[in-house]
This record gives structure tokens, C-alpha cells and sequence, in this order.
């Protein structure tokens, strides 16, 4: 949903101008939103709504990026995002990380309220990667909502959606159902769209009246 907020949310922060055939996309996508989540189907639940939140605040994080973009540099914004993350993981750490919270009837909240442990020697070269992808990541990403308008950068983190689907079957074994299939169809389909638009917007105009021919 992120991409779909940046393209909202550009309006009145950055007053990017997003057309109506965008924002009818926006909004096809968050149709497949709902049949993502499927409320009032016995499936919905609360925690739903978490990755929504997370989304609404990456979308918010990245208009910060856009307008701290005209007089810093990507590589300070990633810097600084990157203390951020690691003050944030330290204090929900001490706070909840002993797993006091834990042992709900929901088992989305079991696993983000679990008790946090010393990794095995052998992790640790999975905490380096993360590491390194992050920072090198969160540059990239800076970099490109420096540069570009939010609205034209945004759909290109649609790519998320087919890379989510692989890493949660090869790490958890899950795979989406049809339903769900289907939504995620809509959310990339109205993406492609606002990428299609911008690229539709963005070519110059050529007369339609035919060159002379030279004598």
C-alpha cells in the first residue's frame, strides 16, 4: 500500500499534481486492498492492519525524504535512518523483548511479541546481509525520491509485492490463495498504471502537422 499513499499524500505535501486516471488507480488499488484483507469474511483480523500502518508510515517517511531532499544528501537521510531503526529496535527491545506480552490466541502477535534471544554464531551473516542491504537500499531509495517526483518513483516499489510472495513461500512455505492472488492483482495492475501514465504524461509532444520536406 505504500506506493498507493506516496501518490496521495503527494498532493498536499509536496503539491505534486496526480491526474484523475491516477487517482482512479489509486483507489482500484486499494480496492485490492480490501479483498486482500477480506473483512467481515471470518478471515479479517485486527493485525491486519499493522502492515497498513507500517505502510502509511513509510509513505510518510519517504514525503520527509522528498522534502529534506532540496538541502541534504541521500547518503546523511540513510544515515540517519538507519540510527533511527537501530534506537527504535533497542527500546522496543528492553521494552517488550523479554516476551512478557507474548502467549495471545493470535499467533501474528505471538511472533512479533516473542522472546528475543542471542543469535547462533551461524546467523550472523544473515544480520550482516540485512545490514548492508538496508543501508545500500535505503540510500538508493533516498537518492531516487531526492531526484524524482514521488509519484513517478512510487510505482516502482510495486516490485515488493512478487518478491514478498517468493521469500514467504521459500522461508515460511506460505503461499496466497486465489483471493488473495487476486487483490495483489489489482494493487500491482493500478501501480503499472500510475508507471504507465507518468510515462504517457512525460513524452514530448509532437505535431501533428507533417515536417516540410527539404528541397
Amino acid at each position: 500500500m505504500a506506493p498507493l499513499f506516496i501518490t496521495v499524500m503527494s498532493i498536499p505535501i509536496l503539491g505534486e499534481k496526480v491526474g484523475p486516471r491516477r487517482l482512479a488507480a489509486v483507489l482500484v488499488g486499494l480496492v485490492g486492498v480490501i479483498v486482500v484483507m477480506r473483512p467481515g469474511q471470518g478471515v479479517f483480523q485486527w493485525v491486519a492492519l499493522l502492515p497498513v500502518v507500517a505502510a502509511l508510515s513509510y509513505a510518510s517517511m519517504q514525503m520527509l525524504t522528498r522534502k529534506l531532499g532540496a538541502t541534504d544528501r541521500a547518503s546523511t537521510m540513510a544515515f540517519y535512518i538507519q540510527v533511527t531503526f537501530i534506537t527504535v529496535s533497542l527500546a522496543i527491545g528492553l521494552g517488550i523483548g523479554d516476551g512478557r506480552f507474548a502467549g495471545t490466541d493470535n499467533s501474528s502477535l505471538d511472533f512479533l511479541l516473542r522472546a528475543w534471544r542471542v543469535p547462533e554464531a551461524k546467523d550472523i551473516w544473515l544480520f550482516v546481509w540485512c545490514g548492508i542491504s538496508s543501508g545500500f537500499g535505503g540510500y538508493l531509495l533516498g537518492q531516487a525520491y531526492r531526484l524524482g517526483e514521488a509519484a513517478i518513483v512510487a510505482p516502482f516499489e510495486y516490485v515488493a509485492l512478487p518478491l514478498a510472495v517468493a521469500w514467504g513461500y521459500l522461508v515460511w512455505g506460505d503461499l496466497p490463495d486465489r483471493t488473495a492472488f487476486a487483490g495483489m492483482a489489482l494493487i500491482l495492475g493500478s501501480g503499472l498504471y500510475v508507471l504507465y501514465r507518468e510515462n504517457v504524461r512525460g513524452r514530448p509532444r509532437v505535431s501533428e502537422r507533417p515536417m516540410p520536406r527539404n528541397r
